[in-house]
């Protein structure tokens, strides 16, 4: 929790007099002399900041509005620094999460992802920033992420859980998967597509969920940029598509209002479809989750890990239907 000190620090540095203090997931609320606000603890350095700073700037500027910008201090800085930790602070939006159930949130929300990605094109950083460049890196993470797979494989030999079980029951489907993913976009024009980005500087959310987008009467907001990155749009659409997708059995008419509806924006070509499919195709949550189980220090119970491998195993036939039938989106 924060204390009375560092209200000391934020009326000196932003002349705003904090009334109160609440706890908000990983922030905390503000109540101001000018407002709500969210003030946030950050492990980022302060020159990942400024570049994200630019970025929102930038997209501001450009009619970008509905997003979090940080509120500068009186030296015109996007960050404070108190008691050795880096704090920044945004305005507090009026809404409630986005409901990936509710129709309309996802339609605003593919909207809106949109309208930040072509209003984001020809973003150029500052030079005294540290930015996240993740354009050309996909086929380097599909190859990592396969030999984590296999690899994983020889750690289920030697034990004999449940988990264990269903894992290697369901290897060969999943890890032949990926590899045809990778075939695939080493064959596509991904390549061309990340030097066509790299031109025009596209930026990426990269954490463009539920909690990510505020939803409200009247407008829709993109938050938290902590991730944001150069990288293909496609990137965040094909993310955003997974996370709708998984909630309606990969439902084939739910995706195209999705793409219809980004697409009346920020049209996508033939071959940035091609490779939205193939990111699509690649087992990330298979991958994800046995990861997790195997690598980490298990923060899930057993039956967690479980059922999370089982929600994957039982997407199976759905998802694969939805990847037979991608082409007639374009």
């Amino acid at each position: 929790m924060l204390d009375t000190e560092i209200e000391k620090e934020i009326a000196s540095k932003y002349n705003l007099t904090v009334k109160n203090i609440a706890p908000l997931r990983d922030a905390h609320i503000l109540n101001t002399s000018k407002g709500k606000k969210i003030i946030r603890k950050t492990k980022l350095p302060p020159e990942r900041i400024i570049f994200i700073h630019a970025a929102k700037e930038y997209l501001y500027r450009n009619n970008f509005t509905n997003l979090d910008r940080y509120i500068c201090t009186n030296d015109n800085l996007p960050y404070f620094i108190f008691d050795n930790n880096i704090y920044t602070i945004t305005d507090l939006f009026d809404g409630r999460e986005c409901n990936f159930d509710d129709s309309r949130d996802v339609v605003n929300a593919s909207l809106l992802l949109a309208s930040m990605h072509k209003t984001s094109k020809g973003f150029v950083k500052p030079s005294d920033c540290t930015p996240r460049d993740e354009l050309g890196k996909l086929p380097v993470y599909f190859t990592k992420r396969l030999e984590d797979i296999k690899r994983l494989r020889n750690i289920a030999k030697k034990e004999g859980s449940k988990f264990d079980y269903l894992y290697l029951k369901h290897f060969d489907f999943f890890y032949n998967l990926g590899q045809s993913g990778l075939a695939q976009i080493q064959s596509s024009k991904y390549n061309e597509l990340v030097d066509k980005a790299r031109k025009e500087g596209s930026l990426c959310h990269h954490d463009f969920t539920y909690h990510n987008i505020i939803c409200s009467e009247s407008k829709t907001y993109a938050i938290n940029f902590d991730y944001c990155c150069f990288e293909l749009c496609i990137y965040d659409l094909a993310n955003f598509l997974r996370r709708k997708m998984r909630k309606c059995k990969w439902n084939h008419n739910e995706a195209r209002i999705i793409l219809d509806k980004y697409c009346s924006v920020n049209d996508l070509d033939k071959s940035e479809f091609e490779v939205l499919k193939i990111i699509l195709q690649f087992p990330q949550k298979f991958w994800r989750v046995a990861n997790k189980y195997y690598n980490s220090k298990r923060s899930w119970s057993e039956k967690s890990y479980l059922s999370k491998l089982q929600e994957v195993i039982d997407e199976m036939e759905y998802h694969k239907k939805f990847i037979d039938k991608f082409d007639t989106f374009y």
